[in-house]
């Protein structure tokens, strides 16, 4: 025996001692080519075909699994899976389901553990590699998350949601032409995958590109009439193409599907400040400091209409009150400053 296959059989036995029986048994192949007559590495390769038989857990134990963890039964799932893993600890799924019950319990280390043994176990399995780009996203580790959901796409392009994900995290990113193209992927795949078509709207909305923004919220709403969101973000696309009547039909839409929505309510005072309605603006940013009393932005906007109706003390008021709330609001401070001056 060359020293060559020495080396070979004692990686393989050690793949084999950790349960990466793919590894083992692509080195055992590799032994043959040079070794044809090895008789430890045909034996190895027999004995693992076997191994791989029975490492899987029965298919009926699985779907009892996860039907615990579809009724939200989360900690019931997960004694389960984990009772089950001590007689099939090669089995990718119960990895991947106690991933997915760690990840309900908000123990997204203990979640992405399980994630990447699965993985570990059955490289290609699509939806443990998902899910861990997942676990990853919301543990803040956004640059592992992309790769994770690049590689989903390696295996399985057609993912909708992987592409809406990948989007998102572009999105977050600035890296706005590559979220259009996710996006696009995303609907092109699923057309009518409403939250993707949302997310290019919004895509299109940073770009500028209006006509858009306003073709993909519409989209949203037909395809899911109470999407809040949509509405709003509908009305704001509208309102910068100047179609300002049309947006405050679309807030006090957003407004009725959530009468506490307090950005519509903020927007809606925007457009009737723009349309010269300053008493009804006013009314409209204290419902949406009534809905969210830390709501700077909202402040600042009262200001500005009391100001404009010639209450300087009430503006004083609402520019002091938002630069408590953030201290760093220049646009609150510069109002501040110049109504002052007109004190």
């Amino acid at each position: 025996m060359s020293i060559k296959t020495q080396r070979l059989i004692e990686r393989a036995k050690k793949n084999l001692k950790k349960g990466k029986y793919d590894e083992a048994k692509s080195l055992y192949q590799e032994i043959l080519k040079d070794s044809p007559n090895s008789t430890e590495a045909k034996k190895a390769l027999i004995l693992l075909e076997d191994a791989k038989n029975t490492s899987r857990a029965p298919r009926a134990e699985l779907r009892k699994v996860i039907t615990l963890y579809s009724d939200e039964k989360i900690t019931k799932a997960l004694k389960a899976a984990e009772t089950l893993i001590k007689k099939f600890p090669n089995e990718p799924v119960l990895f991947n389901i106690c991933g997915a019950c760690y990840k309900a319990k908000n123990n997204l280390e203990h979640a992405i553990n399980c994630f990447k043994r699965a993985l570990e176990i059955e490289p290609k399995f699509v939806e443990a590699q998902y899910n861990l780009g997942i676990a990853l996203r919301e543990s803040g580790q956004i640059e592992e998350a992309k790769k994770c959901y690049e590689e989903v796409l390696i295996i399985n392009p057609a993912y909708p949601n992987v592409h809406n994900n990948l989007g998102n995290i572009h999105l977050e990113q600035s890296n706005l032409n590559l979220a259009v193209e996710h996006f696009e992927w995303a609907v092109a795949y699923d057309p009518e995958f409403s939250t993707a078509y949302g997310n290019l709207g919004s895509s299109f909305l940073a770009l500028g590109r209006i006509e858009d923004a306003v073709k993909n919220y519409e989209m949203v709403i037909s395809l899911n009439p109470g999407a809040i969101e949509a509405h709003n973000n509908l009305g704001i696309a509208l309102h910068k193409l100047g179609q300002i009547d049309r947006a405050v039909e679309l807030y006090k839409e957003a407004i009725e599907l959530n009468s506490s929505y307090s950005l519509a309510h903020n927007n809606l005072g925007n457009a009737y400040r723009d349309l010269g309605m300053l008493d009804e603006s006013v009314i409209s940013y204290m419902k949406a400091i009534d809905s969210k009393p830390d709501y700077a932005e909202a402040h600042n906007n009262l200001g500005n209409s009391y100001r404009d109706l010639g209450k300087i003390d009430e503006s004083l008021k609402f520019y002091e009150k938002a630069l408590l709330i953030d201290p760093k609001y220049k646009e609150a401070q510069n109002n501040l400053d110049k109504v002052k001056l007109l004190k």
